[in-house]
């Protein structure tokens, strides 16, 4: 099975639901190493955001994410993702996502590989 590589790339929110926490200022850094991947990431109204996940198939991936909340309260959510590239040659990640935390909610986003002149 050939998996889309994140390795190195960078990816910013371009839509989220309302309760979800990041915005389009948010970069996500991801690292890969076979299946297994991880990212890094923090905005406006949070600090210390990671996610580990794995891929469950050639364009899907499930996912754990946490953060630092405003009052540096910790934030923790589980998602599920399916991934694509685009006419740009451009990977798409789109996320089903619910907190595991705070009210439990749930929603869904599309984060955007950046442009690697960007």
């Amino acid at each position: 099975m050939k998996l889309i590589n994140l390795d190195g790339r960078k990816f910013s929110p371009v839509k989220n639901t309302e309760n979800g926490r990041v915005t389009t200022s948010s970069i996500f850094t991801y690292s890969q190493t076979e299946e297994q991947f991880c990212a890094v990431y923090s905005g406006e109204d949070f600090t210390d955001g990671h996610i580990i996940g794995k891929f469950t198939g050639a364009d899907t991936a499930e996912l754990v994410y946490h953060c630092r909340g405003p009052q540096s309260e910790l934030e923790v959510g589980t998602a599920n993702a399916t991934l694509h590239i685009d006419d740009e040659r451009l990977i798409n990640i789109c996320m089903d996502w619910q907190w595991l935390n705070l009210d439990q909610s749930s929603g869904q986003s599309h984060y955007l590989e950046k442009k690697h002149d960007t």
